[in-house]
């Protein structure tokens, strides 16, 4: 049995689309619900830490117009009661340490990115990376947890942009 819990079609602008999409790579990042909104309805659901994630371009070609679409999926198991099934090896396996996470996809408009990654010493930290790779900023301390650098760097996205500017 197939239930449609949300869905939404509707001609968008190229940042609208950016905008709905980073919003939802931006909790995804995180280790909390997803919540997705449109035309006064909701949607939250809990992804586990690795679902499987799939990408597909496709053309489609009849007499005399071409369609292209790009869709992202992404999809999990859950058992009845909507909890996800112990993970094993086989299904789940652990993910391999990776240098660099965007924290969230920028924005159209923004010339900068924060990037979460695991130094030397296996500790985790974020930096704000300019668009011409050089770092504007960085964590300044090593957290144990990846997900308490997306939290420090989420603080700072949040606490930053209105934050005055003093010289000393």
């Amino acid at each position: 049995m197939e239930e449609t819990l949300f869905e939404t079609e509707e001609p968008r602008s190229r940042a609208e689309i950016a905008r709905v999409l980073g919003a939802a790579a931006a909790e995804l990042a995180g280790d909390g619900p997803v919540t997705l909104e449109s035309d006064g309805q909701s949607v939250t659901v809990q992804p586990p830490e690795r679902p499987t994630f799939e990408v597909e371009v496709e053309r489609e070609v009849e007499d005399d117009t071409t369609e292209t679409s790009i869709e992202f999926e992404i999809e999990w198991e859950e058992a009845g009661d909507g909890t996800q099934p112990e993970a094993n090896d086989e299904t789940h396996p652990e993910a391999d340490a990776e240098d660099v996470v965007d924290v969230a996809p920028r924005p159209p408009d923004s010339l900068a990115r924060f990037e979460v990654f695991r130094d030397r010493a296996d500790e985790h930290r974020w930096r704000l990376v300019h668009r011409n790779g050089n770092i504007i900023a960085t964590s300044g301390e090593g957290y144990t947890t990846k997900a308490n650098a997306l939290k420090g760097a989420r603080s700072v996205m949040r606490n930053a942009p209105g934050a005055e500017f003093v010289s000393k």
